[in-house]
């Protein structure tokens, strides 16, 4: 019976022994280092999990590992206090950390392959951090606050709570309320970058937060590139929007510029996460989409707002002109170069974008991504004014909505034949341009996702020609005689093949197969006139029109001084060669507008002018 009993025992404590082994935790934080720089405070540690992995490893190795790790629930607890902390019994922590979160996966976007692996740098000038740190940055809440830290390990929902002069700060850290900003990760200096010859690379990261992020500690990789011919000072700036599986170093078109080529800044970024360079749900990060948590929130412009943030840090430090910014991008990020430009029209001077989704919630095959970050549609979750996030990114139905408001040039392209874009939200973000007397240029083709938008004054598509600036009037060119016809988007009995080249290619909708909007008028900057009583500009069609003249109606937007009153009526006269060819009266509508009807203008320019 004691035999027994004694078997009984020991099988007992061997369960136990095994149990507790199972369960326990790699070992306990060692090494805790603290330190606040302007707003956030950076949080380092010996990572158990990442001491022992060479410096030298690929990005998809790492990505590996943190997968396994996550699986095995190996993270790590961030504890903050106005006390000292001799235990973390009654305390909440702040976050919970990853393991290897010194190592930046998110650099490569989704090409990853035969990459190195790179490590975060927390300080201009420092080396990157040891392979086996690890790292959270927090943005303290209130200014001018005395907090302690502590950082424990925790596996499989088994944390070990010691804590001892290892794992915790003995003096506390002063803090501040601010944003942070962003820290030199490395400069590089290629032969070529995107076709431009001998340009600099800065590449930045910023552990965003609240507005800029629906959380903290959301690292988000920047890169300046440094044109290497700076023609003017203060100096323009290109935000470039990458398209769905580039990254910050590319997927955007090209590198544009003002006037020539190597002459403007090229900011770019990752997109974390894939919102299609708009915003995403306040609840995004909190785990798998909940119907009932996410219809209590709100998608809020998170990545606009850290675009816009970083353009305002990046300003100061390179001297960039702020008002001659632009949008550009491909496919992702044609998308959201015209969608970025209309909603901060007031940051935003003109934008290019290619074969872009302009109405989310009616592209056949990528509605379903941004549902993934604003809720189904049948949810109709709300954007944070209060309307359904899919209607406010929905471009035509925002134009329509606010029709007074100013936005700058938007050019972009569509091909008839892209089937997972969609052309007919296309034609619809098209007519909604001229309806509300926009300025545009339209280009399409059956070239389907590779088709490509063109610039004004014969720039092709990587330089704009003419300077256009937040400070400064342009015209809205519509109903021009040389247009060609998009259709209406109704489908055609059959699809028509159309020989393109050597390629024979189908366009299964009703209008011109291929052809543009606006690509031949242009307009002069040196000498606008915009004062309190008189407009006047110099228009004209470039050298490739088809025709030598053509009839166009011409709104004058974004006006400086001269204020377009309901109702008032407005002289108005076109001369060409100091001749008078037409002239007439206006009337001012509703919306501070006054639109010249059936305006002659040839590639002799023609002055437009328009007085009280």
């Amino acid at each position: 019976m004691r035999k027994v009993y004694s078997h009984f025992m020991w099988s007992v404590v061997c369960n136990f022994l095994l149990l507790l082994f199972s369960s326990s935790v790699v070992g306990q934080v060692a090494g805790l280092e603290v330190e606040h720089r302007l707003g956030q405070t950076f949080i380092t540690w010996k990572d158990p999990a990442g001491i022992d992995i060479a410096a030298d490893i690929d990005d998809e190795s790492v990505r590996n590992m943190v997968r396994d790790l996550d699986e095995k629930k190996l993270h790590y607890r961030i504890y903050r206090s106005d006390r000292r902390i001799d235990s973390v019994d009654g305390l909440t922590a702040i976050a919970q950390v990853r393991a290897l979160s010194c190592w930046n996966i998110d650099y490569y976007g989704s090409s990853r392959k035969d990459r190195p692996a790179l490590r975060y740098v927390i300080e201009d000038g420092a080396e990157p951090l040891a392979a086996g740190t690890g790292l959270y940055v927090h943005n303290p809440a209130s200014d001018a606050s005395a907090a302690y830290y502590a950082v424990t390990a925790v596996e499989n929902g088994v944390e070990d709570r010691t804590v001892t002069a290892a794992n915790t700060t003995s003096s506390p850290v002063t803090e501040t309320k601010g944003q942070g900003v962003p820290v030199l990760q490395r400069t590089v200096k290629p032969d070529s970058f995107n076709y431009i010859d001998r340009p600099e690379l800065h590449y930045y990261t910023r552990w965003e937060a609240p507005p800029n992020s629906s959380v903290e500690n959301r690292a988000i990789d920047y890169l300046v590139a440094v044109p290497p011919d700076i023609t003017a000072s203060p100096t323009p700036v290109g935000l470039h929007l990458h398209c769905w599986g580039g990254s910050l170093d590319g997927g955007y078109g090209w590198w544009y510029h003002y006037d020539k080529l190597g002459t403007t800044y090229l900011i770019s970024s990752n997109q974390v996460p894939y919102d299609w360079w708009t915003g995403y749900h306040e609840s995004y990060y909190d785990g798998p989409k909940d119907e009932k948590k996410w219809k209590q929130g709100v998608v809020r412009p998170y990545t606009t707002t850290r675009m816009l943030s970083f353009l305002d840090w990046a300003a100061e430090k390179y001297h960039l002109d702020l008002s001659r910014v632009f949008t550009a991008g491909s496919s992702m990020g044609g998308s959201g170069a015209p969608m970025f430009a209309i909603r901060h029209s007031d940051k935003i001077a003109w934008s290019i974008g290619w074969v872009g989704v302009h109405d989310p919630g009616n592209t056949p095959q990528f509605t379903g991504s941004y549902e993934q970050v604003y809720g189904e549609k049948a949810w109709a979750i709300k954007f944070e004014d209060g309307s359904p996030a899919f209607e406010y990114y929905k471009d035509a139905a925002f134009l329509r909505k606010y029709p007074q408001k100013e936005i700058g040039f938007i050019t972009w392209s569509n091909g008839k034949n892209d089937g997972a874009i969609g052309w007919p939200q296309a034609i619809e973000f098209y007519r909604a341009m001229q309806d509300t007397r926009r300025p545009h240029i339209f280009v399409w083709g059956l070239s389907g996702h590779g088709q490509r938008a063109e610039m004004p004054a014969g720039g092709g598509q990587r330089v704009m020609p003419i300077d256009i600036r937040l400070d400064r009037s342009l015209p809205a060119f519509t109903n021009c005689s040389l247009d060609d016809d998009p259709g209406t988007a109704s489908k055609l009995p059959q699809p028509v093949a159309v020989t393109i080249g050597n390629e024979d290619r189908e366009d299964p909708y009703d209008g011109d197969s291929a052809g543009q909007v606006n690509l031949y008028l242009y307009w002069r900057t040196d000498d606008i006139v915009d004062s309190v009583d008189k407009w006047e500009m110099t228009v004209a069609l470039t050298a490739a029109a088809p025709e030598d003249t053509c009839a166009v109606d011409i709104t004058p937007r974004r006006l400086q001084r001269m204020k377009i009153l309901p109702n008032r009526r407005y002289r108005w006269n076109n001369t060409c060669q100091g001749k008078t060819i037409q002239s007439g009266v206006v009337t001012g509508d509703g919306y501070g507008l006054v639109t010249i009807p059936d305006v002659i203008v040839g590639k002799k320019p023609n002055r437009i002018a328009v007085s009280n």
